[in-house]
């Protein structure tokens, strides 16, 4: 019995040769072709029927023109042959678009096939390679610190900056414990009040994650499991990303993000009101001249000469023609020819003690000696004719008070932005002075337009390294792109899910530290900074800007760049909603970078430059030069300034995922909390004496993290209004934006922490510390002789490691550096 199929299948074959061709003429080259086609299916259709059962073999057909689906069933075969028949062309859109759904579906299935890591894999791979990261840099750390005492135990024998010795630390792991409990106020006293506000922004992150994180842990993260209804899965789960669009757990979060905000302006005022006592404590210690010092600049013609300036100053300013106001006034002086002179008495020098220490004759020592001396005479000449003469005086000068109230009127009436064109600046530290930067050149205009371009330059140059860091580190991208890959990552998937763990957070550290040094290259050879101590802080400014365009932004866009790229051009009013999208989506990438920062972090504890530098030089110097030349440390990357943007970025971070993946929370309390234990071992024990600002550094980061809380709302409310059933939860979290910049406002207006009132400033003694003199350093250039002043030795003890280090930096010659380190030992007991 033939099957009914067989049946029909010449009547077809009949049809569509003899109704069909002829019509060829008038018909395209299209329907031709499917014409061709259906006569050459139907043959072979008629060959492959068989006598017994209704149903076709599975062989694959070699020319196949319609549905697939077709060679299932005959009835379907018989529909689909009767349908081209009577309406060709509908036929041929519905193929097509039945052959594009089948390269789809065999594409989807072909991607299916690429390795698609577990979160919870990738999670712990990256916590397993950050603890043991820790754990072997705790055991160096314990083996190498008692054996190079010079690097690591710096300060156990010296004193701090008020001459205090700090704690014992003597068992193998008792420092850590020592460290966490060691209260700020004894951190600054040992080190500087910077590094003492730096341990105490660890302090209250700590304190906001745990206020924060653990309510939110609790309560939004077995909801977002449970009754989420979303599409997420393992770490996904527990987050925003399993929260479905129209859900009733977006009406939560508005709660959580006013209790976040709240929480983190309580923090930071309370910890800013501490700030500004330990602030006005610094200001009254503070020790002379810089305590009754003023810097003058954009001094006119008439000025620039040290009578002039005092007249004007004493009888114009003050009226005091009965009582002295001035006690000094140093001029910036042009010395260009003089460093000429002292470049070659150092190079002399030089020269001198090499064959001092080698086996040569005495005569050749003694021509050496005479030679030197003949450059000396030529020195100290030339510095007699500068100090004696005002025509190599420079429109800049330190002017000295006998009060301090004068000083402060002083800076209060000649102070930047107002209408007198002398302005009056706090003058840096005395060691941190950089004075090729007080003689700025004609032409700084043209050093400053080249530093800005350098600066873009370098933003543009970094932009693709970031986006191709964060789009092309996947081991789904490599895979795709290298079948060889491939084939090793299914042979061993354990090397798949720690790529995808650690690639990509340590590639984008790396980029970040290399940055960092970029930018601290061009601000201290383009910009005019007048200090060390400026420079870290402009560092802080200019690197925390890039840490949150590349880290933040880019990072997160890029792992979907090359879909949203164009579309964001297209629109950019999609901008806020991709940008929200992004950061929803990569909670786990940011998860990695915060656990794999806090191997980093541990790594600082090893000095590993320092000790190589330590190294080297004791096998040529002596024990005491050789630590000279190890430190500091490298100021670009472990300067204030870095370490400062650094941590407020991570704050930052954590700050804005902290409700969207409340894990990222408690990650972030362990962070600061070992970077708490890390900096304070390494301020109060390993690492000198540094320039101190008096807590610029914590102003700033405090601005941060405010700027940090608007950005935090905004990402909040853009998600909610694009996940909730309504705009009512966006429109509750977008309130409390009012809230934050009625606290913003109040926080920059309220808090007086510069400088002190008339009322608060010691006459002459140092309120608290009334039996230390408060005389240490001069502001005079370092080319001239110093003035005769008698120091406080003690204080000359506690800032030898700090004199050391400025020597090592600044463009003094080795000879005024031996006869220093000279004078310096001589005096200390």
């Amino acid at each position: 019995m033939r099957s009914r199929a067989e049946c029909l299948l010449p009547v077809l074959v009949v049809g569509v040769c003899c109704g069909e061709l002829c019509d060829v003429s008038n018909s395209s080259v299209d329907e031709c072709d499917l014409q061709v086609e259906l006569i050459q299916t139907a043959s072979i259709l008629e060959e492959r029927v068989q006598p017994k059962g209704d149903a076709f073999e599975d062989a694959p057909l070699r020319a196949s023109a319609f549905d697939h689906e077709a060679l299932q069933a005959p009835n379907s075969l018989v529909k689909a042959l009767l349908a081209k028949i009577q309406n060709p062309e509908r036929v041929l859109m519905i193929e097509s678009s039945s052959t594009a759904g089948v390269n789809n579906a065999t594409a989807t299935a072909s991607s299916t096939t690429l390795s698609t890591p577990n979160s919870f894999e990738v999670f712990g791979a990256a916590s397993a390679f950050s603890l043991t990261v820790i754990l072997m840099a705790l055991c160096l750390f314990g083996c190498v610190r008692d054996r190079y005492p010079a690097v690591y135990l710096k300060k156990v024998n010296d004193p701090g900056s008020h001459g205090e010795v700090p704690p014992d630390i003597s068992s193998s792991f008792g420092w850590m414990t020592v460290c966490w409990r060691l209260p700020v106020d004894e951190i600054a006293n040992h080190s500087n009040l910077d590094h003492g506000m730096l341990v105490q922004f660890c302090d209250a992150a700590v304190m906001c994650f745990l206020s924060t994180g653990l309510p939110a842990l609790l309560i939004l993260c077995p909801l977002c499991a449970l009754v989420g209804a979303g599409t997420a899965s393992n770490l996904g789960l527990l987050g925003f990303a399993n929260v479905a669009k129209g859900s009733w757990i977006t009406y939560l979060y508005p709660i959580f993000v006013w209790y976040t905000v709240v929480v983190t302006q309580a923090f930071i005022f309370r910890a800013q009101r501490a700030f500004v006592e330990r602030r006005y404590q610094w200001l009254r210690t503070m020790t002379e001249p810089r305590a009754n010092s003023v810097l003058l600049s954009n001094l006119p013609d008439n000025l620039m000469k040290e009578s002039a300036l005092r007249t004007f100053l004493e009888e114009q300013i003050f009226g005091a023609s009965n009582r002295e106001v001035l006690q000094s006034v140093s001029f910036v002086k042009d010395t260009n020819q003089l460093d000429k002179l002292v470049a070659e008495r150092a190079r002399y020098n030089e020269d001198l003690q090499k064959l001092v220490q080698g086996e040569v004759h005495e005569r050749r020592k003694a021509i050496a000696r005479a030679e030197m001396s003949k450059v000396e005479g030529q020195v100290a000449k030339l510095q007699g004719i500068i100090e004696q003469s005002d025509d190599y005086n420079l429109n800049l000068a330190f002017v000295s008070f006998h009060d301090r109230h004068d000083a402060v009127i002083v800076l209060k009436l000649f102070a930047p932005g107002g209408n007198e064109d002398i302005i009056a600046e706090l003058p840096p530290d005395t060691d941190d002075v950089i004075w090729n930067d007080l003689r700025p050149s004609q032409s700084q205009w043209l050093y400053d337009f080249t530093g800005y371009f350098l600066l873009a330059f370098v933003f543009v140059i970094f932009v693709p390294l970031v986006a191709y860091n964060a789009s092309f580190t996947e081991v789904a991208v490599w895979e795709k792109n290298d079948s060889n890959v491939k084939s090793f990552m299914n042979l061993y998937p354990v090397v798949a899910v720690f790529s995808d763990a650690i690639v990509a957070p340590l590639v984008l550290i790396f980029l970040m530290g290399i940055l960092c040094s970029i930018i601290a290259s061009i601000l201290v050879n383009f910009f005019v900074l007048k200090a060390r101590g400026i420079l870290q802080h402009l560092v802080q400014r200019w690197y925390y800007v890039y840490l949150v365009i590349f880290v933040l932004f880019l990072t997160a866009v890029g792992k979907s760049l090359t879909n949203s790229l164009g579309d964001l051009f297209k629109d950019p009013k999609e901008i806020p909603k991709v940008l929200a999208e992004s950061f929803a989506d990569c909670t786990l990438f940011y998860m990695d970078f915060i656990v794999l920062t806090c191997c980093i972090y541990a790594l600082a504890l090893l000095r590993l430059m320092p000790l190589y530098r330590y190294r080297i030089h004791s096998c040529v110097y002596e024990d005491r030069i050789a630590i000279a030349k190890s430190e500091p440390e490298d100021q670009d990357y472990n300067g204030m300034g870095a370490r400062s943007a650094r941590l407020s970025l991570c704050y930052v971070v954590v700050l804005i995922l902290g409700t969207l993946a409340p894990v990222i929370t408690i990650l972030g309390a362990i962070l600061f909390a070992i970077c708490r234990i890390v900096f304070t071992y390494l301020f109060v024990y390993a690492e000198t004496l540094k320039p101190d600002l008096g807590g610029l550094f914590w102003h700033q980061q405090l601005k941060h993290v405010q700027l940090g809380t608007f950005l935090y709302i905004a990402l909040m409310t853009v998600l909610l209004l694009q996940r909730a059933p309504n705009y009512i939860p966006g429109v509750l979290c977008g309130s409390s934006v009012l809230f934050m910049a009625f606290s913003y406002y109040t926080f920059l207006h309220k808090f007086r922490w510069e400088q002190l009132e008339f009322s608060e400033i010691p006459a002459k003694v140092s309120e608290g510390a009334p039996e230390i003199p408060r005389v240490y350093g001069h502001y005079k250039q370092p080319e001239l002789p110093p003035p005769k002043s008698k120091e406080n030795l003690k204080l000359q003890r506690a800032a030898t490691t700090m004199r050391a280090r400025v020597d090592a930096c600044c463009d003094v010659g080795p000879q005024r550096r031996e006869k220093r380190d000279m004078s310096r030992h001589k005096t200390m007991p």
